[in-house]
């Protein structure tokens, strides 16, 4: 499937929630075709001028007019995606064929990494206030998703997460850092 792409030095996940202002005109395209035909778009990240290979197909699940006049919107991850084929078109709108990767699975809970997670939510409510009432602190999946997100990580370390075909990697990288963090 091909889709539009917004090239931001954000990372977010499935499950991920957060807003975007919306400014450009290509931008403002790729926000009414996504909402016209429910097909959503996505969020992918630059390496100097060229997009990354890997990127999280989102949709919009709200929108409201800022303060300052310009258009907000809600997105969610919906699933990671693989790119192929990116171009741009006349007005500067970055496109490319999509590869939608398998979710990664997980089932057991989250013990120390979503206690750690509650905490750090806690101590900064605005990240927080993005998910309402969607905390899953106990579901290791969702918890290791939102510290990826949070992590300051690089590109290229986004990168190979997102290419991952399980948690295994994620869950290790995290328990790590916490465990330093304890020292």
């Amino acid at each position: 499937m091909q889709l539009g792409l917004f090239p931001l030095p954000l990372f977010l996940l499935p499950g991920g929630v957060t807003k975007l202002r919306i400014f450009e005109p290509r931008y403002v395209r790729l926000v009414k075709e996504s909402m016209a035909n429910d097909s959503g778009f996505v969020l992918a990240m630059k390496d100097g001028d060229a997009i990354c290979r890997f990127g999280t197909h989102v949709k919009i699940v709200d929108f409201e007019t800022l303060p300052d006049g310009l258009l907000g919107v809600t997105i969610r991850g919906i699933s990671r995606v693989k790119l192929a084929n990116i171009g741009q078109e006349e007005d500067g709108l970055w496109i490319s064929d999509t590869e939608v990767l398998p979710d990664w699975n997980e089932n057991e809970g989250a013990g120390e990494l979503g206690t750690a997670l509650e905490n750090l939510f806690e101590a900064h409510p605005e990240h927080a206030s993005q998910y309402n009432s969607e905390h899953r602190f106990d579901d290791m999946l969702w918890v290791c998703q939102r510290w990826l997100e949070i992590l300051p990580l690089a590109n290229n370390q986004r990168q190979w997460f997102l290419a991952q075909h399980d948690l295994q990697e994620a869950k290790q990288f995290i328990s790590l850092l916490l465990s330093e963090e304890k020292i």
